[in-house]
């Protein structure tokens, strides 16, 4: 029997009709006549090669055929988890950091750096990955670049003849130290990317993000450091995170603008940083900051300011680091993470580079192959294909520690959906 599918959703608005189709990405404005076909069900009304149309667009199927897209997503998503041909890893050569932060966590902690015997067991760590051909590397820390010297011994370790290919280099940092000695080595060591994290504008960010010692502003000098990467490093991606909440996302927009300003077609943009605070129970996010459901709500801020923030749905692919078995985040001992939330925390390693046993094989297990985003809400959600599954750490903690993340997309809500589709442009047409 046909049926229309989770994922067609039609809607009315001033009089004029709608079609989408999430996993299609198919979106139509359609006639009245066609409209309530679609809503009735009565597909004897339709020409044969309008029922066609429709099969072919998977705005209808078969009822046998429902979850064949679910299942199919279930099948990529493990197929990816255990594709053993790429190493991904983020390692962190320091958990020392040159900025006072107050939000972070390493002020309260003993930094560490990672030792000349720690990279000699991490160049066997990887060589004992021997069917992965490339590698997708990370530099992250704390500052990472306050152990410059460790990040050129390892990627010099890492490029030796005999270690699989490092196809892919990027950093993430605070770029207070991205000096002429670093930008040397990234021409000649190419860079893919850089995150560059900011606090706000001049005034906001200096309050927040100073020198640990001396407490001195820092604002002016990353600037100055990220005019120099934008000349040097042309072929580099450089993102600018800019860290907001509800109380300061025009911050955002300053900064957007005043790149795009300074750097017309160059390789930087900005994007908003939606800072994750916590409840004082530590359950769930505050109401200052954006959740992932709130992503429409903050474009449609965006827009009115004159952005042009993209509202339309896009398919993602769901899983993150947690879950790929190829994929670990290394701290400066050799220990394994699986999340960078983890970093630093002791009780969150996995395991160390040096053993093949894990140390902490019911958190593995539990981030592997529960904290995965699908379940019967999932199955039968019409927003599952334009939805990454939200965050997989918080996923855990909902189902281990008793929180209440918000882990669904905007999109779940239709009069969301609705907005965010009259929005976007439309991607086709369909008469009937």
């Amino acid at each position: 029997m046909i049926i229309k599918s989770i994922y067609s959703i039609t809607f009315e608005n001033d009089n004029r009709y709608y079609l989408f189709n999430s996993q299609t990405l198919f979106f139509s404005e359609i006639s009245s006549e066609l409209y309530k076909v679609i809503n009735e069900s009565s597909w004897d009304s339709l020409q044969e090669d309008e029922l066609k149309e429709l099969i072919n667009r998977k705005i209808l199927l078969d009822e046998t055929n429902i979850y064949d897209y679910y299942y199919s997503a279930i099948f990529q998503f493990q197929a990816r988890n255990f594709d053993k041909s790429t190493l991904s890893l983020v390692i962190a050569p320091t958990t020392s950091c040159n900025f006072a932060c107050p939000y972070c966590f390493e002020p309260k902690l003993t930094p560490k750096t990672m030792t000349d015997s720690i990279i000699d067991k991490l160049v066997e760590f990887v060589k004992g990955h021997e069917e992965a051909k490339g590698i997708n590397l990370t530099w992250y820390g704390g500052e990472p670049l306050l152990a410059f010297d460790k990040i050129k011994k390892l990627y010099k370790a890492l490029s030796q003849e005999g270690m699989p290919e490092i196809s892919y280099q990027s950093i993430i940092t605070n770029a207070y130290h991205f000096n002429e000695e670093v930008i040397e080595f990234f021409k000649t060591n190419k860079l893919n990317h850089i995150q560059i994290s900011l606090d706000g504008i001049k005034s906001r960010h200096d309050k927040t993000r100073c020198l640990r010692v001396s407490h001195e502003p820092t604002f002016d000098v990353i600037w100055d450091n990220m005019k120099k990467i934008v000349k040097e490093l042309p072929d580099t991606n450089v993102n600018v995170r800019v860290n907001i909440n509800r109380s300061n996302y025009e911050d955002f927009i300053s900064i957007y603008n005043e790149l795009k300003e300074q750097f017309p077609n160059k390789n930087i943009g900005a994007y908003p940083g939606m800072i994750r605070e916590e409840t004082e129970d530590g359950k769930c996010l505050c109401n200052d900051s954006f959740t992932t459901r709130d992503t429409i709500e903050l474009n449609a801020l965006l827009k009115e300011r004159g952005l042009q923030p993209v509202f339309f749905p896009t398919k993602t692919n769901k899983g993150c680091m947690m879950h790929f078995n190829n994929s670990y985040i290394i701290g400066p001992e050799g220990e394994i993470y699986k999340c960078w939330n983890d970093v630093s925390d002791d009780k969150k390693v996995i395991g160390n580079i040096s053993s093949k046993i894990l140390s902490n094989s019911s958190r593995f297990f539990k981030y592997s192959t529960q904290a995965v985003p699908f379940n019967d809400e999932c199955k039968n959600c019409h927003a599952f294909p334009v939805c990454d599954g939200g965050c997989a750490y918080h996923r855990y903690r909902n189902m281990f520690e008793d929180c209440h993340y918000e882990l669904c997309s905007s999109y779940k809500d239709l009069e969301t959906l609705k907005y965010a589709l009259l929005n976007g442009e439309f991607q086709s047409q369909i008469q009937g």
